[in-house]
Formats: structure tokens, sequence, C-alpha cells
């Protein structure tokens, strides 16, 4: 049988237990599409899982991977919505650090061919996250906001939503100086230093006193600060959980300002009763890109035999916009 290359984790730890193999090409089953990658995003929760720390657990051996773009290769029987050699851009539940990967069809996006693969996959889980976070999880016009990793491929997007919602004020963080001024070209009015403490009085300050509206944290470093600068009636959405947060929190401390903490979790909004906001989403998101009012910024990509460097790259906070591996591709 033909076999193709693909990465798996038989043990959780650092980025070294990504090892690439030899793995079956899988058929199509009923509703499926067997899709040849030609991008797979790497995400923060990859590493997540990777060291064992997500929010539902793992079990091993695992095929990291859930956002791909690519073509169809082949269709399981009952698939009308799609044909061989169509581009195409799909969650997985797992295999996208593959050159091969089944997907279903309902999931497949069309993908236009003005949208490169790498581009694409920036608009499966970190678009998502963005559109949902800017148009659900709070109401942004005419709203003061910050952003936690304006750099990044969450980040990135976030901002440029942000202000088509109506923000007024975008604040932002990044951890050095070149980041935080790409950050400033994509439209955030303030940048601090996501590695130096005791920022928050620069936030007071650009804001007159009057504080943030709605706050956007992922890692857990810039919990406390935030808190020190949101506004009465402010909220703080927490989207993401850092590899080494051990968060804790007294809720009290929301008494005295009507201040609101609310969480946020993508694959949460992907049951029966919000798949019709996914859908939308999606096709917003495409529609975006088309219309040029989006940018998805692909900062860097990697060889597949490259995922660890990837990993290790994220990790480093060395990467900005989005990450993505060319299953492809091999590095010598």
């Amino acid at each position: 049988m033909e076999s193709a290359k693909q990465v798996i984790v038989d043990h959780f730890g650092g980025p070294d237990v990504l090892k690439v193999v030899d793995a079956v090409i899988p058929s199509p089953g009923h509703g499926q599409l067997l899709v040849r990658v030609e991008a797979a995003g790497v995400l923060y929760g990859d590493i997540m899982r990777r060291t064992d720390r997500y929010l539902t657990p793992t079990s091993l051996p695992y095929a990291p991977g859930t956002e791909v773009a690519g073509t169809v290769a082949a269709m399981g029987p009952g698939v009308s919505t799609a044909a061989v050699g169509d581009r195409v851009l799909c969650r997985v539940a797992s295999h996208g650090y593959s050159q091969y990967t089944l997907a279903d069809a309902t999931s497949a996006l069309a993908l236009p061919d003005s949208i490169e693969f790498g581009e694409a996959t920036g608009l499966l889980a970190q678009g998502l996250t963005a559109y949902l976070l800017t148009h659900d999880a709070a109401n942004l016009n005419g709203k003061s906001v910050f952003i936690e990793a304006a750099s990044g491929g969450v980040g990135m997007q976030m901002v440029q939503m942000a202000r088509a919602q109506g923000a007024t004020f975008i604040a932002g963080s990044a951890s050095s100086e070149e980041k935080r001024e790409l950050a400033r070209r994509n439209g955030v009015d303030l940048m601090v230093s996501s590695v130096t403490p005791g920022w928050s009085h620069e936030v007071l300050e650009a804001t007159h006193g009057l504080g943030l509206d709605v706050a956007y944290e992922s890692s857990g470093a810039m919990f406390s600060e935030l808190l020190k600068c949101l506004a009465p009636f402010g909220t703080l959405v927490k989207f993401g959980r850092g590899v080494n947060e051990n968060q804790t929190f007294d809720p009290s401390h929301l008494l005295g300002k009507n201040q609101s903490l609310r969480g946020f979790y993508l694959p949460g909004y992907f049951d029966q009763a919000h798949l019709p906001m996914i859908d939308v989403a999606s096709q917003a998101l495409i529609d975006s890109v088309l219309r040029g009012e989006l940018k998805v910024r692909v900062g860097h990509r990697f060889a597949l035999n490259e995922a660890a460097l990837a990993h290790h790259a994220i990790e480093g906070r060395l990467t900005t916009g989005k990450v993505v591996l060319e299953p492809w591709r091999l590095a010598e």
C-alpha cells in the first residue's frame, strides 16, 4: 500500500517528541475527503497537547495538526460537494501535520484560487478565534480594547477586526520592539512589553485614566496587570492558557467596579447549537480576505521535518503572524 510522511507523538515532552514517520495513505470513508495537504497550521494548542496541558485529555499516540489547506485527492461514498482537484480548507481532529489526511466533507470550505494555502490556514482556528472574540465574546463598538500577543497569528487578525467593529482605542503587547513595531503598523495605538512588569500605568495614561473596556488575555502572565487597568463595567476575556500558567484569582476583586470575567474556548462552539455561527464566521473570513479587508500574515514556513523547530520557535516567542508547515517540503 502507498505510504506518505506524517508527524506523530508517542510520548509527551519537548519539541523533540515530534517524529516524522511513514504511514499508509488512508482511504476515505463515507462522507470523507482524502486531502493532499499543501499547508498545515501550527497552533499554540498543538504545544499544549504535546506537553499534556491541553484543556481536554490527549491519548497517546497521536498525530498532531487540526487545520489544513490542500487539494482533494479522493472522495468517499456520499460526497457530492467536492471533486478531485478542488482546493479546500479543512478543520480536522488530528493528522494535520501530514502529506495526506482525511477530512469530513461537511467541514471542508471551498478555497478560492486567489488565497494561498499557507495564508488560508490562518482562517481556521486562529481566524475563527479572532472573529468570535471580536464579534461574539464582547461588543467593541466605541470601546477601548487590549489584545495580548498583538503581533501573533490570532492577535494580528483581532486588531483588524476590532477596528472594523468600531473599537476607538487598541492597545496590545509583544515581547520585542520588532514585534511591537509590526503591531503598530497593523493598527495598534499603544504597544507595551509583555516581558516588562508594571505597564498598566501606560494604559491608564493613554486612556486618560479611564482604563480598558475590553481586555483579551491568553497566557496568564498579563492577567493581574490587566485587572489594574480594567475600566468600571469592563470585561476581561480569558481565551487561552500558558504552558506554565498556575493562576490564582479572587473573584471578589471584580465587585467594586462591576467588572466581568469571561472564558472563551473555540471547540465549545462546534456543537449543534453554534454550528450556524461557525459557518457564518468561516464564510465571512474568506469574503473579508477576498475583499482586501482582512490580511493574514504568514510569518514563518517550515518543512514537515522541521515541526520541532516550529514548536521551539513559538515557545521561544520567536514568531509573528501565522506559522505553517509545508508537508511536501523536507529539509536536508
